[in-house]
């Protein structure tokens, strides 16, 4: 027994070592790795067929993403050092009778005494630690929820978790400042809060969701395994908002600026339409069209000569159409001659007009 204190302490400052060594690893791979990765599935024309951001490159780079986060969650789990549980064979919902019987089995094939392993007095050893915690139904339940070398630690493990959701309620809001990353603030909160409030279910209410599918790993491992999938979850997050985002004051600005190009085009054509109609001697219409000859004067005022002669021939057809119509729909109510006179004022306009389109 002197010997497991030093052994265990040299584990706890191993443990420690690795996971600053692993956490300076997470920030290279999401920042230089990912990073770039993501950024091509999301703007490659050839994945996103001309579209950057369309739903098939956001697709691609959350199971980008989801495959890398599975693979590192995959090996963090197979280098740990085995829970009490798995020590002694047991899911961690047994029972203390069943802890018992498996103790008393396995014990038997690695007592000292029984074999010549070399290994067997440390696994030995560590068998006997796992069943002075798991033999006590409190200190069981401890361990199961909140970790620890002896289940002793549940105040540790609140303060560890109030820590963790604390650090990245910061982080998360630094890095995802700015009018791009607003997407990635809600997604990330989002997930923030769903992930406290199964972690309080879990731990407070003691339900296991995850228990049919690890039945041999503790509560405070599941919820160590969450907490190591949040990082990647905001940095993939931020990522993906800040190549979809579309500035809507930009946008907005941008048709009203196109609305103002095609106003100055129409009032080009009017301009240019009504100096062919009067230098063909065409009376100005009367009755219902001469509203439109208003709407025409009032468009020429924003043209001018020099764009008018090269655009008029777009315009022509749907002007002699108004025009036409305007001047059969005014002589509805004058007399037979009056409409004879339209009429023939209505085809010299559009003969008047097909001359400019022919020269346009």
């Amino acid at each position: 027994v002197p010997q497991v204190a030093p052994r265990s302490q040299t584990m706890g400052a191993t443990s420690e070592d690795e996971g600053s060594t692993g956490d300076a690893l997470d920030i290279v791979l999401y920042l230089f790795v990912l990073g770039p990765a993501v950024e091509w599935c999301l703007k490659s024309p050839r994945v996103n067929r001309g579209r950057p951001g369309s739903w098939r490159g956001v697709s691609l780079a959350v199971l980008l993403l989801a495959l890398v986060a599975a693979g590192k969650m995959a090996w963090e789990s197979g280098t740990r050092e085995p829970n009490h549980f798995e020590t002694l064979g047991v899911r961690v919902d047994a029972g203390t009778a069943e802890i018992k019987r498996a103790y008393k089995t396995e014990s038997l094939k690695y007592h000292p005494d029984k074999t010549d392993d070399p290994a067997a007095p440390a696994i030995f050893m560590r068998m006997q630690r796992a069943y002075e915690t798991l033999k006590d139904p409190s200190s069981r339940d401890a361990y199961n929820r909140f970790g620890g070398k002896s289940g002793d630690d549940e105040s540790g493990g609140m303060t560890g978790a109030a820590m963790f959701y604390a650090i990245w309620l910061v982080l998360g809001y630094l890095l995802t400042m700015g009018r791009a990353s607003e997407d990635a603030r809600t997604w990330a909160f989002s997930g923030l809060l769903a992930l406290a409030v199964v972690e309080y279910q879990t731990r407070v209410l003691k339900y296991d969701y995850l228990a049919m599918v690890l039945p041999h790993t503790t509560v405070h491992e599941k919820l160590e395994l969450l907490h190591r999938l949040f990082p990647p979850f905001l940095h993939g997050s931020r990522m993906i908002s800040q190549v979809v985002f579309r500035d809507i004051g930009v946008y907005n600005k941008m048709l009203v600026e196109q609305m103002h190009v095609k106003v100055d085009e129409l009032g080009k054509l009017a301009y240019a339409t009504q100096r062919e109609i009067a230098k063909q001697g065409i009376a100005r219409p009367s009755g219902v069209a001469a509203p439109l000859a208003a709407a025409a004067d009032g468009f020429a005022k924003l043209g001018g000569e020099k764009a008018a002669d090269a655009a008029v021939g777009a315009a022509a057809p749907s002007v002699a159409r108004a025009s036409s119509g305007a001047a059969v729909a005014g002589a509805g109510a004058e007399s037979a001659a009056d409409q004879e006179a339209a009429a023939k004022q209505a085809a010299a306009r559009e003969a008047a007009v097909r001359a400019v389109a022919a020269r346009a």
